[in-house]
């Protein structure tokens, strides 16, 4: 059952769908637990947990080999302060402002606003079909953001939790320009691990200001959720996630990030009794179409095409 699950196509995709669900889920746990902690503690004491594990594991399997050299240094620092310090502090704080199901609207956007940096910084090209994706996304975000209401823009009474959560996509989209770098030279779970650790210590120093003095006190339901951040929606969900790109492909494997907004919305829905606005399923229709638009392109548009599709990666997100 084991190998069927990690080493077959049919398996990974069934780990796949998982990660996208428990990913979805996090936005959930996310809320509980930043109801009860400051946000920024919040991502302090997850990745703190998920870094150590990571180390952990990548010392396990890679040894003395996965310490980084000096002039890998300062893109690990930018992956450290662009996808974990800065978009964990959107994440987080944006939650507390705003709702679970926003939370995971915005967080499908990730393959677009990468695709658009990789275009801008690394000259990949975009095709019109995912130009056109790109519009649909943004438009979709807007109508999550404005309610659908024109007086929100004219008014300039926007919510600041989504305009934080709208903002996190950027922050890992940069990640993901610098990650493709920075990956040329060690492994994807040794700069995840490292970058875990160094935006945890950035993250520690802003928990600091928000007047951490080392004590966590959260309820039998916070410490559920937050195990469920670290081991679930974390370690778990990330190694399934590389699993599946190394059986598949990572082209293939970022369709089913289509999946995250969707359990998001039903499981905030199911858990927290948030309800789902008219708004907000359009946005997400529209969110979902444009990821969809961005993230393929056809095979007789793709140079050397063979009537398959080939779609426009995203690297796994630290959600």
């Amino acid at each position: 059952m084991l190998h069927f699950l990690l080493q077959t196509e049919k398996g990974v995709l069934i780990l796949l769908t998982l990660t996208a669900v428990m990913w979805g889920g996090n936005a959930v746990t996310a809320k509980y637990v930043v109801s009860e902690l400051p946000p920024i503690t919040t991502a302090f004491f997850r990745f703190a947990l998920v870094s150590v594990i990571l180390l952990a594991l990548v010392w396990r399997v890679e040894g003395a080999g996965c310490l980084p050299r000096r002039r890998q240094l300062p893109g690990i620092l930018a992956l450290a302060a662009t996808g974990i310090f800065g978009h964990n502090l959107f994440v987080y704080t944006g939650v507390k402002l705003s709702s679970a199901t926003n939370m995971s609207l915005f967080a499908a956007i990730n393959p677009v606003v990468t695709a658009c940096l990789a275009a801008l910084f690394l000259r990949e090209r975009l095709t019109g079909r995912q130009m056109l994706g790109v519009a649909t996304s943004l438009a979709g975000v807007l109508v999550v953001i404005t309610r659908g209401q024109l007086a929100v823009i004219t008014g300039l009474s926007f919510n600041l939790g989504d305009i934080l959560l709208a903002s996190a996509p950027v922050a890992w989209a940069i990640y993901s320009v610098v990650g493709r770098r920075v990956m040329k030279g060690m492994s994807a779970l040794a700069a995840t691990a490292w970058a875990s650790l160094g935006g945890s210590l950035l993250l520690f120093a802003a928990a600091l200001a928000e007047g951490f003095r080392g004590d966590i006190a959260l309820s039998p339901l916070g410490w559920t959720s937050m195990a469920y951040m670290v081991f679930g929606s974390g370690v778990l969900a990330f190694y399934w996630w590389n699993q599946g790109v190394t059986v598949i492909g990572p082209s293939r494997a970022a369709v089913f990030m289509n999946v995250i907004p969707l359990s998001g919305m039903l499981l905030a829905a199911l858990l927290l009794h948030e309800t789902v606005s008219i708004e907000q399923a359009a946005g997400a229709a529209l969110i979902i179409g444009g990821v969809w638009l961005t993230t393929t392109q056809t095979a007789s548009a793709a140079p050397g095409g063979s009537g398959r599709e080939k779609d426009i990666s995203a690297r796994p997100r630290n959600t």
